[in-house]
């Protein structure tokens, strides 16, 4: 299975993750502007999954694999739509979206892996 498109959409959620997790808590100012900065992550988010449905139907996974991309995906769009809410914890929300979108960044590489790895068993 070719994943090579999601990587590079998800590695550039992770990293506009990041600089939004750093910005809205750099200044009390800049969470007048948490909305929007939400709404663009949750637009990268979309483009992952949607980027992913299109590679998934060249071939598609195991339920249980696909299940694990779904709730990966899900837990990154929960930590993301509480960057808005008011007293969020900003680095409890870095580390729940780290937890679900690094492992899915790893698990994608690996899919990339497979055939070569079938190959040579």
């Amino acid at each position: 299975m070719r994943t090579l498109a999601v990587q590079v959409k998800l590695r550039r959620l992770i990293r506009a993750f990041g600089e939004a997790q750093a910005r809205l808590g750099s200044e009390p100012l800049e969470r007048r502007v948490a909305g929007s900065v939400v709404a663009r992550l949750l637009e990268l988010a979309s483009d992952v999954r949607d980027t992913w449905r299109r590679e998934s139907l060249a071939g598609p996974l195991e339920p249980a694999l696909d299940s694990y991309v779904a709730q990966a995906l899900r837990a990154a769009d929960f930590a993301i739509a509480g960057l808005d809410q008011a007293g969020a914890d900003l680095e409890l929300l870095r580390s729940d979206f780290d937890s679900a979108a690094l492992p899915l960044e790893v698990f994608m590489r690996g899919l990339d892996a497979e055939p070569a790895l079938q190959r040579s068993a």
